[in-house]
């Protein structure tokens, strides 16, 4: 009878053994399953954030892109105002010098093409009506 109960107790120890080692498997292929799992979802975490990254790169290159656009042309036009600015004061401290040289202006020169333009037109007229 001892050897009954031994062998019964023995049986039932394999069994539980068996079972502790099926466990024992299922929980591995459980945790690696997990740590699979973790490496997929960490994998897509750090895509996304790497993409985040990126399109936050691409916007301020945009933004610094388009600033230094706006940057340049403001510089450019206030260059061609101080150009301007500079060959008025130039063309005004010139003309006194012009005027002490007796020489004529350009704004002289231009009234004086219109009114010889006017007096050509006129001499036209004039011998047009006397060949009529």
């Amino acid at each position: 009878m001892a050897e009954a109960k031994t062998d019964g107790l023995r049986g039932r120890l394999h069994q539980v053994q068996s079972t502790l080692h099926r466990v024992q498997k299922e929980g591995e292929r459980v945790v690696d399953r997990l740590r699979k799992d973790a490496r997929d979802l960490l994998g897509k975490d750090r895509k996304k954030a790497v993409q985040d990254l990126l399109s936050q790169a691409q916007k301020l290159r945009n933004d610094i892109q388009r600033r230094a656009e706006r940057t340049m042309k403001d510089l450019e036009e206030r260059g061609q105002k101080i150009v301007a600015a500079i060959e008025r004061q130039a063309e005004k401290g010139m003309e006194p010098f012009v005027r002490g040289f007796n020489l004529t202006t350009r704004d002289e020169l231009e009234k004086l093409k219109k009114r010889v333009a006017h007096v050509e037109k006129r001499l036209e007229e004039i011998a047009g009506s006397r060949a009529a």
